[in-house]
Order: structure tokens, then sequence, then C-alpha cells
């Protein structure tokens, strides 16, 4: 964790405050024509045997009060749609005579011309991370753990997707955004994304070409800046109406001189790139990078109940970036999707990132499964300075039942591994069994029991050792 100065940039915090500013004024017109609104609240108690999450056996049983109400929005027009997600998590704790709340939401507004080719998003996001993922890592929100803490993200996005003759396509898109998290001594960090793609792929028989640009850029308040830049060019062809084969090669910046950004290092890769309507798109490519031998792939399938999505990739990044721009959440419910990144941390590092995401869909029963499996290899730090590999691999499953015309029952569970360069090999395991009946067309009344423990796995290791159960009765009312 790297302290941030006393002098923070001024300039940059104006930036961040005036893009939020555009933001609610973009968002709260008056009147908001054709909106939709929602919200609600949720108020229990709960009991746990383990409030602080501590090794046995020193555990401290409390009584938890639970307060959180939420709004969300959304407004579609042919100029402007807007999203807005908001909620507020409050609990005190009878025992421990305090009290701790979150909040958490995201808020974006995208402008749209040009039959929406040109299009410019504004938005704004808060959501709890680790403060360090070394400590007691909570399963929820309720423990007090003390681990959290609050990271707010305020980006721009202006974009253009326009067809260009019969044949061919141009994409264009640009994303500032700005990190900053509550507590004062991590530094904040600024990433910027520019791609360029002009292709012929929709001409859709005979020979593909394309040419492709990406640069990325992360800077933080004292560390230093991390740059990377690949140009692409690509020829292939349609080797039937829905398979595409093609080879590329270019140019890109040194993984191993991460003080040059400029293109001095070659690559290439050969793939396939296949579609069945709209149920069915993959693609998968092989070649050399600047950082040796490596491989990539997408599948997305939908069928008639569900869906299923699989994909690796392997990336030069930085914590600062990773954190940024990474895939939807892992775990949605306590927004926890990463167990190896630390608030401020400015190490740069080769990610090799396996997902895998399923959903079926029955009459009566539901199931969802997430799985992934991250490797960072190569780390070092901005002055070049070299660190240990790390890895984290995890699954979250789920599966509802229609017990009755009021009453559902969810059972979910959940384990991740992570070995970490500082305490080694951890695990972290969660599990849970709920019972919701709906007392009337907007209320419901919910008991649940959840376990969670976290372990280390292995005699070397240094993590956090602890077991917790809580129990819960929650009241819930929509509008």
């Amino acid at each position: 964790m790297v302290a941030a100065t006393d002098t923070m940039d001024s300039t940059k915090k104006n930036r961040c405050a005036l893009v939020g500013a555009c933001f609610i004024a973009a968002v709260v017109p008056g009147p908001v024509v054709g909106a939709e609104f929602g919200g609600g609240a949720t108020v229990g108690v709960s009991w746990t045997d383990n409030v602080l999450l501590t090794t046995s056996p020193t555990e401290m049983d409390d009584i938890v009060y639970q307060v959180s109400p939420w709004i969300e929005m959304s407004h579609n027009s042919p100029g402007v749609d807007a999203r807005l997600n908001y909620r507020y998590d409050w609990y005190r704790y009878s025992d421990l005579k305090a009290d701790q709340s979150y909040h958490s939401g995201r808020a974006q507004v995208t402008g749209k011309a040009w039959q929406d080719e040109l299009q410019v998003e504004l938005g704004a996001a808060r959501n709890q991370v680790l403060r360090d993922p070394d400590d007691k890592i909570p399963v929820g929100r309720l423990p007090f753990s003390g681990n959290l803490t609050d990271r707010d993200e305020y980006w721009v996005n202006p974009r253009l997707a326009r067809n260009v003759g019969t044949a061919a396509t141009l994409s264009m898109s640009y994303r500032y955004s700005r990190g900053q998290y509550k507590d004062s001594d991590v530094q904040d960090d600024t990433n910027q994304l520019a791609r360029f793609n002009f292709n012929n792929y929709r001409y859709g028989r005979g020979l593909t070409w394309a040419l492709r640009y990406d640069w990325r850029r992360t800077e933080y308040e004292v560390s230093a800046p991390w740059e990377h830049q690949q140009a692409t060019a690509e020829l292939g062809y349609w080797a039937t109406s829905n398979t595409r084969v093609f080879a590329a090669g270019g140019k890109e910046s040194a993984w191993d001189d991460p003080f040059d950004p400029s293109m001095v290092d070659t690559f290439w890769e050969a793939g396939f790139s296949h579609s069945a309507g709209e149920d069915l798109t993959a693609e998968f490519a092989a070649g050399e990078r600047s950082f040796g031998s490596s491989w990539r792939g997408k599948l997305d399938y939908a069928f008639r109940r569900g869906s299923t999505s699989l994909s690796y990739a392997e990336t030069p990044t930085t914590t600062g970036y990773d954190r940024s721009n990474r895939l939807p959440d892992f775990d949605a419910s306590d927004g926890l999707d990463d167990f190896l990144n630390r608030p401020g941390g400015a190490e740069r590092y080769l990610s090799q990132t396996l997902r895998w995401t399923l959903n079926l869909d029955f009459r009566r029963t539901g199931f969802g499964l997430s799985v992934f499996d991250e490797d960072r290899t190569g780390r070092v730090r901005p002055d070049g300075t070299p660190l240990g590999d790390e890895s984290q691999v995890g699954a979250r499953a789920n599966l509802s039942w229609q017990a009755g015309a009021r009453t559902k029952v969810v059972a979910s569970g959940s384990i991740i591994d992570r070995d970490s360069d500082i305490v080694s090999r951890s695990r972290v395991i969660g599990a849970g069994l709920s019972a919701n009946y709906e007392i009337g067309a907007r209320s419901n009344l919910e008991l649940s029991y959840s376990y969670a423990e976290q372990q280390p796995r292995d005699a070397s290791s240094t993590s956090r050792d602890y077991v917790s159960n809580v129990v819960s009765l929650l009241f819930t009312i929509t509008m």
C-alpha cells in the first residue's frame, strides 16, 4: 500500500467533481419523462456467533439490527438513456454498541446521436473492496470486520460505431476514469483506454481484413505510470457463411521494459471465429506476444432454458487498470469480485484469467454457477522490483426452488482459494439457506442461515482463521 501525499492534485479532484455534477444535471432533468422508478427497504434482525471474525476461542456473539433502503430508476428515449441504482445498508451491533453503514450504487447517462452511432456516457459508481486481502475476508457486509473500504469511480466514455460503404465497419472509443478510495492514506488512480477498429467483417464472404489499435495508460498519485500500446493488421477469409479464419500481426510495447511504452516488439496470432445466429458466438486464437506464447478464447451460447459463457485471456495490466476494467462482479451479492488487489497498489503483472458462467431456468427451479481462475505472473513494482506470483480461483453456485405459490427456497455456496505472495495459501468458504414467504404483492418475509469460514491451507500460511454462523429474519417491502 502506497501512502498518498497531502498535496493531492486539486485539478484532478475538480475534474471528478465536474463529471459528477454534469451527470447529476443530465440524470435529473425536470420533469423526467418516460422514467420508471422502483425501490424498497429491508429491515430485520440477525444473530451471529462471531461478529468480529476472530479465531477460536475468542469469538463474540451479537444481535445485529439492519435497515437497507434502495432506489432504482431507468429512462429510455431516442436521445438519452439513464440508469440509477443505489442501496444503503445500516447495521446496529447491540453488544458492541456500534454502528456500521455502506453506500453502494451505480449511475450513468448515455447521450445518443446519428441513429445511436455516436454515444457519450457519463457515469459514477461506489462499491466496497477489501482494504487488505491478506487480512480476514468477510462473506457479506454484516460482520464487523473492519476490512472493507469504499471505492468511488467516475468516468466519461465517448464512442462511435458506424458502417462505411457496403462492407466496412468503423468503431472508435475512449474511456477516462478516476478511482478514489475512502482511506486517506491510499493513492488514487486514473485510467485511460482508447481503441480503434476498422474491418470488413460485415460483408460476410470472401477475403477479410481488419486494422486495430489499442492504447492503455494508468497513472497514480505517487507511483510511476504504466502505458501499453498495440497495433494490429489482420487478414483472413470466410471458410463458410458462419466461420471466419484469420491471421494477424503487428507491434506492441515491450513487456520486459515497463518504462518505454513505444511499440518495439512484434507479435502474431492465428485463429477462427464462428457464429450461429444470435444463440452461439465463439472466437479462439493462439500466437506469440512480447511476453511469450499466448492464446485467448470466448464462447457465448444461449439455449431454451438458459445460457453459458466461457472466456480465457492473457493480458498485461496493472492493479489500477484491472480494478477499473474488470468483468462483471463474480459475487454481486456482496460486491467482492477480487481477492488479491490491494487498494493503492501499483504493481504490473500478466493476468491469465479463465471465467465460466452457467444459468439454468426451469418452471419451478433455477440454477446459477460462476467460476473464475486467475494467475498473476511476472509481477513487478513500478520501480522494477520483482514480486512473487499470485493466484485466485473460486466458484459460486445458487439453487432456487419455488416450493409453493408464495414460498421460495434458495441454497447457495461459494469457495475461494487464493495464493498470496504475503500470507501464502488460504481459503474462504461461504454457504447459505433461506426461505422466503410472500406476504402480499409487495412484501415478503425471509428466514435465512449463513455459514462462513476462512482457513490457512498449508503450514507456512499466516492467513486469518475463523468460523462464523448467522441467523437472520428480514422483512422487505418494494414500491
